[in-house]
């Protein structure tokens, strides 16, 4: 997505807001059903705030029973030059634990010590 059409989404979340009592995601669940639903999901929740969406999923792939080690890396890697920092203070503002207390728990090993080294020093 653009940097120029982000301020052109945020007057069409706007201007929804108006003419409608639900808001972006409550009528797209309404309304749309199937990956289109997910799909159109995911787009508003990054609108909304990627970083905590990356943030709830980081921690729905940890949580489950053997860690999503692929989900887990690839958001990691992806966003730790961009924004991963910012990410590891939504996740602690969230779930109220660090995102490296997260990782101590549910990752080992070589696996680990790359992603805690790849996050920092909880902030």
């Amino acid at each position: 997505m653009s940097q120029r059409s982000v301020p052109h989404l945020r007057k069409v979340f706007d201007k929804y807001k108006s003419y409608s009592p639900y808001d972006m995601q409550e009528s797209i669940v309404k309304e749309v059903k199937g990956d289109l639903q997910k799909s159109f999901l995911v787009l508003v929740q990054c609108f909304e705030n990627k970083q905590l969406y990356f943030a709830k999923k980081l921690n729905e792939a940890m949580k489950s029973k053997g860690a999503k080690e692929k989900i887990v890396t690839r958001i990691i890697v992806s966003r730790c030059e961009v924004d991963l920092k910012k990410i590891c203070s939504e996740y602690k503002q969230t779930f109220g634990q660090s995102l490296q207390q997260t990782i101590t728990e549910h990752t080992k090993g070589d696996y680990q010590k790359a992603l805690l080294g790849l996050c920092g020093p909880e902030q």
